[in-house]
């Protein structure tokens, strides 16, 4: 009787460290990411608005990678132990697509993928946390919650220019600007 409890028990065991193992593997990143960035010329910026002789500025997905990475690489670090090692955004409208390879505890890898809003409130572009999914898997809102973040354009900008209005197209955001008086 004790050594029929005793296999069973051993039985058990083994059926969950194969589950934890294969739970583990399974949320692991696919693909390898950094947080690698180049700095945006603003000079080719104001290039483009003198050659095409219009008040506005386009960001693209690749100038918002840059950007994101860039404040990414300086605070890496979130709640509850996570640490961001790579990111991707991808822009899709109004809706920004960020997969995301994080570190648990300094010891487990992670691949997820966080959903994020933009809206134009002037002056500022406000970028909402929408949900996070690990592998197909929806995370609950109460682990992995981000505050809305309000990023001012104009503070970017030279004194007499402004922000007329801010566009969403599928691959790119356009800012157009206005003089100021």
């Amino acid at each position: 009787m004790l050594q029929k409890r005793f296999i069973f028990l051993i039985v058990v065991v083994l059926i969950l460290a194969a589950a934890t193992v294969l739970f583990i593997r399974h949320i692991q990143p696919s693909e390898d990411l950094d947080l690698n960035y180049q700095e945006i010329s603003v000079g080719s910026k104001i290039a483009d608005i003198v050659k095409n002789r219009k008040l506005e500025v386009q960001i693209t997905e690749q100038d918002l990678n840059n950007l994101v990475k860039k404040q990414l690489s300086a605070h890496p670090d979130l709640p509850n132990g996570i640490r961001i090692e790579g990111a991707k955004l991808t822009l899709q409208g109004s809706n920004l697509v960020a997969d995301v390879n994080v570190k648990w505890q300094d010891k487990l890898p992670v691949g997820a993928q966080l959903l994020f809003t933009l809206a134009w409130d002037p002056p500022n572009v406000i970028i909402q946390h929408q949900s996070t999914m690990v592998k197909g898997i929806q995370v609950p809102k109460e682990w992995l919650q981000f505050a809305p973040i309000e990023l001012s354009i104009e503070d970017h900008l030279p004194l007499l220019i402004g922000v007329k209005d801010v566009k969403f197209e599928e691959k790119a955001v356009l800012i157009q600007l206005k003089a100021l008086r």
